[in-house]
């Protein structure tokens, strides 16, 4: 009987919540890991989720998850976004590329919880960097959206979505409100159902550093059925 390894992602909120139970679950399922998102706990006490506030808070919560399910088999990864992350994480924030930067700040993360099950991933440079593999499937979402994501084209042409800065109105999330304002009302209902239409095949092959983690995770259990 095949003996299946828990895979615990901690999520930066409920977007991220309905990507990796559309997308990654089935997917990792069928290397017979068990995979078990959740929003990342804010306030405890208040059982508030969701929002990356301190290195501190995530690093609590990270912490008691894996003092509660302590089998070595176990690992625990996270899905959190570069763009707007505390200054509080550790590692560096200049110099090299910003995939460069990720692998050191992910790097760094790792050394200080001191835990071998732990994988960290930082999503370069947030969620809606996926949605650029194919905007044309956030138009058919977003009722009016033609011409100002036809304009968003343009203007991040030659851009690889994982290229697409952190800047506070640059930032992936942040170019497609200015273009289609609705789009920030509209985040939780379009943003994971559009990156699951998409694929794995399509955000692999448009997001390196997605697709590390995606290999990494993929190596922590059988080999796929349909491989």
């Amino acid at each position: 009987m095949t003996e299946w390894r828990r895979v615990y992602v901690t999520v930066e909120g409920y977007t991220e919540l309905e990507f990796v139970n559309a997308l990654l679950v089935p997917h990792l399922a069928q290397r017979s890991l068990d995979v078990r998102p959740r929003v990342v706990s804010t306030n405890r006490r208040l059982g508030a989720r969701g929002g990356v506030l301190s290195f501190g808070q995530v690093q609590s919560d990270l912490s008691r998850l894996m003092r509660e399910d302590h089998a070595a088999e176990s690992r625990f990864t996270t899905m959190v976004d570069l763009y707007a992350l505390p200054d509080t994480f550790p590692g560096p924030r200049v110099g090299g590329t910003p995939l460069d930067r990720v692998r050191a700040l992910e790097a760094a993360w790792a050394g200080e919880m001191a835990d071998h099950r732990f994988l960290p991933y930082l999503q370069l440079h947030e969620f809606e960097a996926l949605l650029f593999c194919d905007l044309d499937l956030l138009e058919k979402r977003i009722e009016g959206s033609e011409a100002g994501l036809k304009a968003l084209k343009r203007q991040v042409s030659g851009l690889a979505p994982e290229d697409i800065d952190e800047g506070p109105t640059t930032a992936p999330s942040k170019r497609i409100i200015h273009h289609v304002p609705s789009y920030e009302r509209a985040k939780r209902r379009v943003g994971a159902a559009t990156a699951a239409e998409i694929g794995l095949q399509k955000l692999r092959a448009g997001c390196p550093h997605f697709h590390e983690w995606m290999t990494k995770l993929e190596a922590l259990g059988l080999p796929s059925e349909s491989a």
